[in-house]
């Protein structure tokens, strides 16, 4: 029998709070100077480690897939965990960053058996105000053109999909991140289809005149493919949302998100409003 992994995805070295259900995860180890100790690396068996340039936080999401056994696969950042409070009025919340005392009072000692509770868990939908297509047409370094490509493969490989795929791009609740907890049998499902998507766009795509940030363009698609995935299937499957920690641990940086927080909360349209004026 298997067990609940959640891996937190590192690309440096950041200390993650020692916890059964957490497990360190170096992704693009096959493109970084060194190794870091006590971390999973993402360069071992089948792997991707190689394209984390473009695929982000996914070659961990790939690792596991063609790697590792367990009842549950969750992902979470080195910024960005995903916490047990359904009830919880904001999609995510500011702190200074992860230690054992706090998740703790997140009530990590209860998470477990939470998960198993459910198929699928996402982080809980944020309102933005504006469809996700137009959002993700102008977002900093995204192209309108990569995710309309992303249509076009859906609409010839899974068609099954089209019907979700053009209801979540029209709807204005966005699910961030890369971030998710599946049971074994809904994530080997999901990237089974999610990763060969991506590589057909990959082969079509053009990737000339990309700068290092407009090459993260799979880890950006991944985003929206997930809000596709979750919306075709969360019916049929005993779903759930949590809301998100972030991490900010210099000082200044969390002062302002706080302040931002609290003056401009997140899934408000006052918030919404702030965004698009300083655009």
């Amino acid at each position: 029998m298997g067990d609940v992994k959640l891996f937190v995805c590192c690309h440096k070295e950041e200390a993650v709070p020692q916890h059964p259900l957490l497990v360190p995860m170096q992704v693009g180890t096959a493109l970084a100077e060194r190794e870091f100790a006590g971390f999973l690396h993402d360069n071992t068996g089948e792997n991707i480690s190689e394209k984390n340039r473009s695929y982000c936080e996914l070659t961990a999401q790939y690792w596991a897939w063609k790697n590792c056994e367990a009842d549950y696969y969750g992902f979470f950042h080195y910024r960005r965990y995903l916490y047990p409070n359904a009830g919880a009025k904001r999609p995510y919340r500011i702190e200074r960053q992860p230690t054992e005392k706090l998740l703790e009072k997140f009530g990590y000692g209860e998470f477990e058996a939470l998960i198993r509770r459910y198929d699928l868990i996402v982080p809980k939908g944020e309102n933005m105000y504006v469809p996700v297509r137009e959002h993700y047409a102008n977002a900093p370094f995204h192209h309108v053109g990569d995710l309309t490509l992303i249509e076009t493969i859906i609409r010839e490989r899974y068609p099954a999909y089209a019907a979700a795929m053009a209801q979540y791009l029209s709807e204005t609740v966005h699910y961030f991140g890369n971030i998710y907890i599946m049971r074994r049998e809904v994530f080997r499902n999901y990237c089974g289809w999610l990763f060969p998507i991506l590589e057909e766009f990959d082969r079509r795509a053009d990737w000339k005149s990309r700068s290092i940030q407009e090459r993260r363009v799979d880890g950006y698609l991944a985003e929206r493919l997930l809000g596709i995935y979750y919306t075709k299937h969360c019916g049929e499957l005993h779903a759930l949302e949590l809301p998100r920690a972030h991490f900010e641990p210099g000082l200044g940086r969390w002062i302002q998100k706080r302040t931002e927080f609290f003056l401009f909360p997140p899934g408000t349209k006052v918030r919404a409003v702030v965004k698009l004026c300083l655009r």
